[in-house]
Parts: C-alpha cells; sequence; structure tokens
C-alpha cells in the first residue's frame, strides 16, 4: 500500500526510485533530528545499548586492529602508519647491527625477558644526539612505562 503526500520530514515515496531510498532518507533525518539524538544517547546508556557497544569493541579488537584508535583505523590509513614505523625501526636495527654482535646471545637475552618487562636499548638506535649499537652489553631490561618516559633520550649517568 503506497501512502500518497509528505510525511512529518516533508519528504515523499513518489520522489524516490525505491521504497529502501525512501526509508533509508526517512531514517538519515530521523537521526539527525533532536528526538533522534535524545533516542539514541537513552539507547547507549541502557543495559541493552551497553551490550550493544561492548560486542561491537570486542568484534572489532578480535578482527587484530587494536593498535590504533578505532577512528584513525578506519580512517583507512592506520595500517600503513604503524607498517613504516615498524618498517624503519626493522631498517635502524639492521644498520646498527654489527658484524661481531652475537646474534645468539643477543636473541636469548629477548627470549630470557622476565615478564612484566620489556628490552630497551640503553643508548638508543634512532637517538637525536647520537645512536647506540644493536649488541648485547647495550641492552636492558626495562618495565613498559620506564621505557616509554625514557623515550630516544640517552642521560649520560
Amino acid at each position: 500500500m503506497r501512502i500518497k503526500g509528505k510525511n512529518k520530514y516533508g519528504l515523499k515515496l513518489e520522489d524516490f526510485d525505491s521504497y529502501t531510498d525512501y526509508r533509508n532518507a526517512c531514517n538519515s533525518l530521523y537521526r539527525k533530528s533532536e528526538k533522534g539524538k535524545l533516542a539514541r544517547n537513552k539507547y547507549n546508556k541502557s543495559e541493552k545499548g551497553k551490550l550493544s557497544l561492548a560486542n561491537a569493541q570486542s568484534k572489532y579488537i578480535k578482527s587484530g586492529k587494536k593498535y590504533l584508535t578505532r577512528k584513525k583505523y578506519c580512517q583507512g590509513v592506520g595500517r600503513a602508519i604503524v607498517n613504516s614505523i615498524r618498517a624503519k625501526r626493522r631498517a635502524s636495527q639492521l644498520q646498527r647491527t654489527v658484524p661481531w654482535a652475537d646474534l645468539k646471545a643477543i636473541k636469548e637475552f629477548y627470549k630470557n625477558c622476565p615478564k612484566g618487562y620489556v628490552v630497551d636499548h640503553i643508548i638508543p638506535l634512532q637517538g637525536k644526539n647520537v645512536s647506540g649499537l644493536h649488541v648485547l652489553n647495550n641492552l636492558q631490561y626495562l618495565t613498559a612505562s620506564e621505557n616509554a618516559s625514557k623515550g630516544n633520550k640517552y642521560e649520560h649517568r
């Protein structure tokens, strides 16, 4: 059954190619209206809305895209940014690994890293003033927060 005339948003069914297009236009206008915004906020605060949001976030995290905020990743540049950062790090590490470095000992050092700690270069590989080498005596164990606060800086003690 087709309804003639305008609806409360000023749209006519006759102006659209299909009922689906008409319905999508009506829904879009409703979401933008004050009534639609209030309804969405009320739903998001309800138990069902919170559960729905949690399910959407868990699906997103399970998809392996959790290293950037969802908004940045969805803009399409997230993966490219992370890939370029990782590639730069790998290249830097390769350039600073000297032929006389004991690679087996370095690998063992990484394997023996205690839980809750990360491997850090004492003199950073990409420091502003000085760049260190990827050798065993330039490695240390630090907590992740200490390592993040240190950044690419080297403070001579």
